[in-house]
């Protein structure tokens, strides 16, 4: 898997969907200062495609929340006192 560009989020990225209940609905991530739109296929036909990645999107960004979590605990732990 090769990344073309890298964007570190700012202290007020967040992130949600835009356009619920439009004709344009889109996954939005605002990073602060860049932002990212993720848009369906127009065609409908690809949407079981999109939909899949979308998910997967949610499955890996749920994978990493946990491993940081871990991983914070860990170096929590390191640095709390003897």
């Amino acid at each position: 898997m090769a990344f073309n560009a890298m964007w570190k989020p700012g202290p007020q990225a967040v992130a949600g969907m835009q356009g619920n209940g439009s004709a344009n609905p889109a996954l939005v991530i605002y990073l602060d200062p860049d932002s990212l739109a993720i848009l369906p296929p127009s065609d409908p036909a690809a949407w079981p495609e999109f939909i899949r990645l979308l998910r997967q999107i949610r499955d890996s960004a749920d994978e990493l929340a946990v491993f940081l979590d871990k991983h914070k605990a860990v170096c929590d732990d390191d640095t709390g006192p003897e």
